[in-house]
């Protein structure tokens, strides 16, 4: 791998604790969604990564446990894939993870419930006060709400709801992002594969801990939007390869 992208594979490693079952949904869901994976080329890939190989069979062993994946020897060599459920899981991830910048919302939703609400998720209604939620206009509506369209935002919402921690994570994955050269060499399907699958990784650890929100609905301090449309950006011209071109000569 050139190193203008080991250093990004680094910086992207570096950005927060790697936790070793969470990286295997990430590479499962990117590069096998529906089928096998040959534990040889998984080796490889969290070799690349720096991912010890007693690391992966514990994460591995522990999806299996969860009902995540499966597991079957053909020969020597052992498989991996999704069970049903990680499929479905995994899919029911997709529209965010994947959503170009042109597939998500542009317009914000207040809401406002019959009695205070705590049990509202999270990563999908930001709360304003006691009654008052703040959601995009695809998100299902609790049965009591009434919904009230804004005609404007002020500058002081996106800071009373963003999470500092996930502001300064996307600052991060910005600048990593934007060091990856779109018109350097050609790379190798390991590195592909390698890069694609840090990228998600990094991105998918913030998107999915928060709701999807216009613009609009953040500080100017947010970088979430700028990020997804670089992870785009890097995915569309780092398409993901056939597991069969991964694998070790």
């Amino acid at each position: 791998m050139p190193d203008s992208y080991a250093r990004t594979i680094q910086r992207l490693t570096e950005s927060g604790s790697i936790r070793v079952w969470s990286l295997l949904v990430t590479i499962f869901g990117d590069l096998a969604p529906d089928q096998p994976l040959d534990g040889p080329t998984l080796s490889l890939i969290m070799a690349q990564i720096g991912i010890k190989p007693e690391a992966t069979r514990v994460a591995l062993h522990r999806l299996r446990s969860d009902g995540w994946i499966t597991s079957q020897k053909n020969g020597r060599i052992s498989q991996h894939s999704l069970t049903e459920k990680g499929q479905r899981d995994s899919a029911a991830a997709q529209p965010r993870i994947y959503g170009r910048p042109s597939d998500m919302s542009s317009t914000a939703l207040l809401i406002m419930t019959q009695t205070a609400r705590a049990d509202l998720d999270p990563t999908q209604f930001v709360q304003v006060s006691d009654r008052v939620f703040l959601c995009n206009n695809s998100t299902p509506m609790p049965a009591d709400a009434m919904q009230l369209t804004p005609t404007g935002l002020p500058d002081w919402l996106g800071p009373q709801h963003e999470s500092p921690d996930l502001r300064e994570g996307y600052r991060v994955l910005h600048h990593a992002l934007h060091d990856i050269d779109l018109d350097g060499p050609s790379l190798a399907p390991l590195d592909i594969a390698v890069l694609r699958v840090m990228v998600v990784h990094a991105w998918r650890r913030l998107t999915l801990k928060h709701a999807d929100l216009p613009r609009t609905a953040h500080s100017a301090n947010w970088h979430g939007h700028d990020c997804r449309a670089r992870v785009t950006e890097v995915l569309d011209r780092f398409a993901r390869p056939a597991l069969d071109a991964i694998k070790a000569p």
